[in-house]
C-alpha cells in the first residue's frame, strides 16, 4: 500500500485566504460602526443627566447658572455636588489640537438660544426647532458628533445615522428654560 502525502494544495490555501479577507473586510467596518454606536448612545445618555442636573439646579436656585465656555462650564454643578466631575464628549477625546476643542475643551455645553436661530441653522435643524420652541425655548445642550474625528467639529446640525454614521452633526437635546443670566446669589463659575 503506497502512502499519501497529506497537506494542503497552493489553490485551498489561497481559497482559504480570500474567505479570511472576505470576512475581515465585513467585520471591521461592522466594528467601527459598533464603536461610534456606542460612543453616541454614551453621549445621549449623558446629556439626559446634564438635562436632569439642570432640572435639579433649577429647583435649588431658582435659575440656571447662564451660558459660560471652557472649563467653567459644569463648575457650579461641581461645587454643589450635582456631578462630581466634568462631563466629557467622547468623541472630543484625542481632539485636543482642533480649534474647536479649546472653546469648549472636550465638554458637552449648555448654551440659551436667542428668540430666532440663523436661517441656515434654521434650515438645518428644522425638526429640533419646532421641538424647541414646543417646549418653551429652552436651553440646548450637546455635544460633538462622529465627524468631529475628521475636524468637522461645530456644524451646529442634529447628528443624523441616517445620513451614516460619520455623518456631520452636533448630539443635540433641549433642557430646561432658564434666565441664562447669573445672578450674584448663584454659586461661583470657578471650581473648587
Amino acid at each position: 500500500m503506497a502512502r499519501k502525502d497529506i497537506g494542503f494544495t497552493l489553490i485551498e490555501l489561497l481559497i482559504v485566504v480570500a474567505i479570511i479577507g472576505i470576512l475581515a473586510a465585513i467585520a471591521i467596518p461592522n466594528f467601527m460602526g459598533a464603536k461610534i454606536r456606542a460612543k453616541l448612545a454614551h453621549s445621549l445618555s449623558e446629556l439626559r443627566a446634564y438635562k436632569q442636573i439642570h432640572q435639579l439646579y433649577m429647583t435649588d436656585q431658582g435659575d440656571l447658572p447662564g451660558h459660560f465656555d471652557g472649563s467653567d462650564e459644569h463648575c457650579p454643578y461641581i461645587n454643589l455636588g450635582y456631578l462630581s466631575t466634568k462631563l466629557t464628549d467622547p468623541f472630543m477625546q484625542g481632539n485636543e489640537t482642533l480649534p474647536y476643542w479649546q472653546n469648549h475643551q472636550g465638554m458637552y455645553h449648555s448654551t440659551p438660544i436667542s428668540d430666532d436661530w440663523e436661517p441656515g441653522v434654521l434650515a438645518a435643524n428644522p425638526v429640533f426647532y419646532y421641538q424647541w420652541v414646543n417646549q418653551g425655548k429652552p436651553y440646548v445642550i450637546y455635544g460633538e458628533g462622529p465627524a468631529c474625528a475628521r475636524e468637522l467639529c461645530g456644524a451646529w446640525q442634529a447628528y443624523a445615522p441616517s445620513n451614516g454614521l460619520i455623518s456631520v452633526g452636533n448630539v443635540l437635546a433641549t433642557s430646561i428654560r432658564g434666565k441664562g443670566k447669573p445672578r450674584s446669589s448663584l454659586p461661583k463659575r470657578t471650581c473648587n
